[in-house]
């Protein structure tokens, strides 16, 4: 009858149940791996979870584990691992140090998109208390140090104990990157059974050892590795456990790391001109996201110029080193467009490029239009931004650029920066004062060949060798005259 039952039952569950079982056993102490896997390549990255008991409707019961992609967003304890390659679609659930109370139904949800896509698995784990072993007696055996006193005879005892979990490791640092963080370790006491590996585990300082942990198997004779796709000037968190056939070892001595600086990986936000004049042309803009600066923001290069469609014409590269977000370009020529760039920049070098925007300077009839208040609110703006630009430490170099620049170029030698004043000569006053300069100049020159022909002709009249001498007596000036002087 219980058989009959049996038999229902099991047909029921292979029914409804979406899915087969398989058993695996283990002994309490084991490391267990209980396999699920999906397609990565035909779906890509899923969500999943494991969960203990049926895997209902939706979900998983009892869940145990959870991930978003290849983090893992939810542990019921730190013995849940997933050491399978997530972005290759294994996300098969490993129970270090297995226990009696482990044993039991799970299940595996992998969460395809569309309506019952769904895909189940269910495994029955079965863990059995450890077999006992009975230790081998201890053999006293002795021996004598060579080149010694036989009264000197020292006893050695050589004992066999039980298989036990190893000892931890010791890790240290070998190389830091801006995405890579190179480790080495020496592996501690086996625990009278082999080493079958070590397992290694990284996080960011910001989570627990329970939520977001990557971890990855490495085979025994290694002593070296590396982990890779870090994110730049961000602390992390590694340790390290040793593997034989009883279980992992305590985790190791803890590591933290903060990766190196790279360029920037994202632009200036919210990039925005204003026309304050005819002259002038207000640039307004925020840092780049938080995620994307990977370093300490030193400032940022601005790029503005003419703007023409159909040809290269020169611009001004301004190095902006005061943790401002603001520049006023002056000395603009009325009625013109000019195109602006802004690029972050780090220790690492520059970021990339901000979309070109462009603005056009007001005219005259445009500042005549303005009302008193704003013509006086405008100009009082555009003053105190001069001041701050004259006073700030920048640097500005005109450049007939051919190749816009690369992110990650650096940017050296920001000490040697010169203080730039923002009112710098009209454009149209320079013209002037060229013609004038022009005019001037052979004037100049004129003059001094006048005088320099006087000279000349007062020395071939007057200074005729003979006519004039002058005499000295005790280094004192005497007279003219045509004799030598006495002595």
């Amino acid at each position: 009858m219980d058989s009959y039952i049996s038999c229902c039952w099991l047909v029921l569950y292979l029914f409804f149940g979406g899915g087969s079982t398989v058993t695996i056993q283990g002994y309490v102490g084991d490391v267990v791996t209980l396999t699920c896997k999906y397609d990565a390549r035909h779906y890509g990255t899923l969500s999943v979870c494991w969960g203990r008991g049926h895997i209902p409707n939706s979900g998983c019961g009892n869940e145990v584990l959870r991930t978003e992609g290849v983090k893992v967003t939810h542990r019921a304890s730190v013995r849940y691992n997933l050491q399978g390659d997530l972005r290759a679609g294994d996300v098969s659930l490993t129970i270090t140090q297995a226990q009696v109370k482990d044993s039991g139904l799970y299940g595996c949800r992998v969460d395809i998109p569309g309506w019952f896509n769904d895909q189940k698995h269910h495994l029955a784990l079965v863990i059995k208390p450890a077999p006992e072993t009975t230790p081998e007696p201890r053999i006293p055996r002795e021996s004598t140090t060579v080149g010694y006193p036989k009264e000197q005879t020292t006893t050695m005892q050589t004992t066999m104990g039980l298989s036990v979990p190893p000892d931890p490791p010791r890790v240290a640092i070998r190389e830091i990157s801006a995405r890579s963080i190179s480790v080495w370790w020496s592996a501690g006491i086996d625990g009278n059974t082999p080493i079958t590996g070590f397992h290694l585990e990284c996080k960011s300082q910001s989570d627990s050892w329970v939520d977001g942990v990557r971890g990855s198997n490495i085979l025994s004779w290694k002593r070296e590795t590396a982990v890779n796709d870090l994110r730049p000037f961000y602390t992390y968190n590694i340790r390290m456990f040793t593997k034989n056939d009883m279980g992992l070892s305590k985790p190791s001595n803890e590591l933290t790391i903060t990766t190196k600086e790279a360029a920037p990986d994202g632009p200036p936000q919210d990039v925005k001109l204003e026309a304050l004049s005819s002259h002038s042309i207000r640039v307004t803009w925020r840092a780049p996201e938080l995620s994307l600066q990977n370093g300490l923001i030193r400032g940022y290069q601005l790029r503005y110029g003419e703007y023409s469609p159909q040809e290269r014409l020169p611009v001004r590269v301004v190095h902006l080193m005061d943790g401002s977000e603001s520049f006023t370009m002056n000395s603009l020529q009325e009625a013109t467009k000019y195109s602006v760039t802004l690029h972050t920049i780090n220790r690492a070098g520059l970021g990339p490029s901000s979309q070109e925007l462009v603005c056009s300077t007001l005219t005259n009839d445009d500042q005549q239009h303005m009302t008193t208040t704003q013509a006086t609110t405008a100009l009082q703006t555009e003053h105190s931004t001069s001041t701050i630009a004259t006073t700030t430490s920048s640097t500005e170099t005109w450049l007939l650029v051919t190749d816009s620049p690369t992110q990650g170029q650096r940017v050296d030698d920001f000490s040697t920066t010169r203080a730039l004043s923002n009112s710098t000569t009209d454009p149209a006053l320079s013209k002037k004062s060229g013609h004038l300069v022009a005019i001037l100049v052979p004037v100049l020159v004129l003059g001094l060949l006048v005088v320099m022909a006087i000279i000349w002709q007062f020395r071939r009249t007057t200074l005729k060798k003979g006519n004039w001498k002058i005499l000295w007596k005790n280094n004192d000036f005497l007279s003219f005259g045509d004799s030598e002087p006495a002595l």
